[in-house]
Formats: structure tokens, sequence, C-alpha cells
């Protein structure tokens, strides 16, 4: 039972035709426009004999900068979060998410077939129901609405609108064909390609596509059996709730802390640019909450820690299971704070019923609750260090992010001084609060500059 929407809501006006014309260019002397206008006014037959072959021999050859040449935008409703999660994945897709804070009971949540058909059922629709009553409880007792919602599952239905052009929507076919991904997400991908399809058919033909993954820019991948790296960086280096420093690198470039303020006060793009060889490499833990913020902005690399290796531990370790998960300090310091803690416990430990009882792990982890505690392998580099970072450390940025990110610059700015004078809130960067309501924290950061 399909409980989701896709609507292919624009594109470029022929999208199969805009990539023909470019690959052509490369090699014509006619402009990629002239080459437009002359195929497009071909009878139909013609037309699409000629875009199919220049396709099979261009984008079907691996030269995927033919299939860049077009774009998509797709409106999605009531994908599950699990869905969005692994949108949000591949760097070259872009995305406007219906924030988690937005959810509604009478939205309800998804129920994969495995589930529905499993003798748990109705735990589960209890327990993931508990979880919209309490946002709704804590919420109306004054709690933030993007703390009350760490509990709610990842099966919480949502909308999000995704653009991307051919080459990458093709890897993100590619990526749901893997062992590990729930159904409920396999599905809304195909679909979205299928309506793709409908209306450039030869830019998304089966030109080799596993061929493709060596050439494909690679993404964090969250539903997978293992990544043994990540197993191997955590269990070495994870510490609770911290930022760890794996490595850096600073000695390719050469600028002083003068130079990185002049370039940033005169938009100097040379010099912005000369910032992204410097490189810090961290491993940090988050909620799943905040992993979707940080996946979704796109500026940062990722390298994720398997969800499934994540709610194992939480399982495995049930007699410390509040480790596994994040509870905000909104949360803790109330009188929901017990709720809390047994709602999510109660969830994790779902999730081991359902397993146990023979629903596969990738059907049940969408019982999970946003609080699960993940581990994400971040490369920033010294341009994000000042952007990211900078949008990231800022007062009004939620609180888990608001945290981490400051313990980055903390560490940049010992690591690299000449960046330390500029790692710090937006408004420290940029010399001014871009945001629509300024809390005032610039206004007193030139106070105490000038006090000094």
């Amino acid at each position: 039972m399909k409980d989701f929407k896709v609507v292919l809501m624009d594109m470029v006006k022929d999208p199969q035709l805009a990539s023909v014309a470019g690959a052509l260019g490369c090699f014509e002397e006619a402009s990629a426009d002239q080459i437009y206008q002359e195929i497009g006014s071909l009878p139909e037959g013609q037309k699409d004999k000629k875009e199919k072959v220049v396709l099979k021999n261009s984008f079907g050859r691996g030269h995927g900068s033919v299939g860049d040449q077009n774009y998509f935008i797709f409106s999605i409703e009531n994908l599950p979060r699990a869905a969005t999660l692994h949108l949000c994945l591949p760097e070259y897709l872009a995305h406007l998410q219906q924030s988690l804070r937005r959810a509604r009971p009478e939205r309800g949540f998804h129920l994969p077939e495995a589930i529905r058909n499993s003798s748990l059922v109705s735990e589960v629709v209890e327990l993931l129901t508990n979880g919209f009553s309490f946002y709704k409880r804590a919420t109306e007792g004054g709690l933030p609405g993007e703390d009350a919602r760490f509990p709610l599952s990842l099966y919480t239905k949502t909308n999000i609108q995704t653009a991307g052009n051919a080459r990458e929507l093709s890897h993100l076919w590619a990526m749901v064909q893997d062992k590990g991904v729930p159904l409920v997400v396999k599905a809304v991908v195909e679909e979205m390609l299928a309506l793709a399809k409908e209306e450039a058919p030869y830019l998304f033909e089966d030109f080799g596509f596993n061929y493709e993954r060596l050439a494909w820019y690679p993404s964090p991948v969250l539903f997978t059996p293992k990544n043994e790296m990540l197993r191997r960086i955590v269990e070495k280096n994870g510490r609770n709730d911290d930022v760890v420093l794996i490595d850096f690198t600073t000695g390719a470039v050469d600028m002083t802390e003068q130079e990185i303020g002049e370039a940033i006060k005169n938009h100097d793009e040379a010099a912005l640019a000369n910032l992204k060889h410097l490189h810090f490499e961290f491993l940090t833990s988050m909620s799943v909450v905040t992993l979707h913020q940080a996946i979704r902005q796109r500026t940062w690399n990722h390298s994720v820690e398997p969800i499934y290796l994540a709610a194992g531990k939480a399982v495995e370790h049930s007699d410390s299971w509040e480790d596994m998960t994040i509870s905000p300090p909104s949360i803790r310091k109330s009188d929901f704070s017990p709720e809390y803690s047994e709602l999510c416990r109660e969830m994790l430990m779902s999730y081991k019923r359902l397993v146990d009882d023979g629903v596969p792990r990738s059907e049940a982890i969408g019982v999970v609750p946003h609080s699960l505690k993940i581990w994400t392998l971040i490369h920033v580099n010294g341009w994000n260090a000042l952007h990211s970072v900078g949008k990231r450390t800022c007062l009004t940025a939620q609180w888990e992010i608001r945290s981490k990110a400051r313990k980055i610059a903390k560490i940049i700015s010992e690591k690299c001084p000449v960046l330390a004078k500029w790692i710090g809130p937006q408004c420290v960067v940029y010399g001014y609060c871009p945001e629509i309501e300024d809390c005032g924290y610039y206004q007193e950061f030139l106070r105490k500059k000038e006090e000094k």
C-alpha cells in the first residue's frame, strides 16, 4: 500500500534535448543553441532516434557531464523521514525539507508490510502514536518543538522538495538497489525515476550504472549493513557526546590573519578558495535529528556510521542505553524527562523485538526514535570553517548542532590560529547579522571588543 505521493513539479523545458545539444556542441562547429533548435525542429521520430543515439554514446559511456545538463524538481508528500534521510545523502541533490517541528498526529506514520503482518503490530502502532502524543503535550507544556520531536520515529511522515540532474538521480537510483535500504525508500526513489524517465527516457536507460559507481561522487550511506572503517574509528576514538579531531592539514595554505580578514571583507573569491586547502577531520556523535540537518546542508563531507550498527549498540547496551541516545537539555530539566527516557527506550527495544520476530532490519529500523545517537566522520575545510561553522554557531541555530559546531570551531582555532579571529557566529564573520531577528550578540561582541 503506497501512502506517499511523488509529483514531478518542474523541469528544464526539454531535459533530454538540452543534454543532447550540449553533448554534440562539444564536437561540432555549431553552438549548443543552434543544435538544440535544429534537432528540436525535426519530426518526432527523427528527433527521438537522434537523441537516443547521442545519449547512448555519451552519457551511456560514462560522460557524466552530459547527464548534468538538465534539471528535475520533485514535490514528495507523506514520505517517512527515513526516506528523506536517504534522499539527502548524495551531495549533488538539493532539498527544501518540511521541518519535523511541523509534524502533526493526523499526518500519521508509515508502517511497512512486514510490520503490519507482524504479531507486534499493535505494540508498534501504540508506541509511534505515543511519540506524537508526547510531542503534543510537551510543546503545549512549553518545550521547544525542535526538542519535543526527538522521540518521533523515522517512520514519521513529512514533505520534501528535491531537485537534481539525471546523473545524480541515476546515482540515487543505484544506491537504493543496495542491500539494507528500506523498501519504502526504494519505492520513493524508483517512482521519482519513473516520472523523470517518462519525460526523458534515454537519460535514464540502464547504460551500466554499476560501472558508474566508481565515477559518481561517493555519497555517505546510512542504510548499509556495515562500514568497517567507521566501526574501527568509532571503536578507537569515540567518546560519549564528544567531538574528536582525527587529523588535520594546514601546511598547504600560507595566509595571514589579515589576509583572511581582507578576503572576507572584500569578497575576494580567489583568496577564499585558497582556504579550501585547509583540512580538518572530526569524529562526532549526534542525534539522527541533527545528522539530518548536517547532511542536508551539503557543506560538510560525511562518512556515516551504519544506522543498523548504531541501533544495535543501543539495544546491546540496554543497561546504559541512555548513552546511546541524545536527550535535549530542555527535556532533561523538565518533568517530561522520565517519560521521554522510557519512550525512547521502548522504541529501541521494539526495534529489537521486531527483528527477533523475523522482521528484516531494513523494515524494523523505522520505529527507532530520532534521538538515536549516531557517529559521523566530518571533513571541514578552511572555507566552511568560516561559512558553515559560522551559520551553525549562531545563537539561533538548533542547540545540538550549535554545540558540535562550537567544539569544532574551538579545535580549529587552536590548530590554525590564523583562522581563530574569523571563526564564530555568522555575525562575527560577516560583520552584521543576516537573520530577520537580530539576537544582539554582535552588538555585545563589539562592546566587549572595545572594552579590551
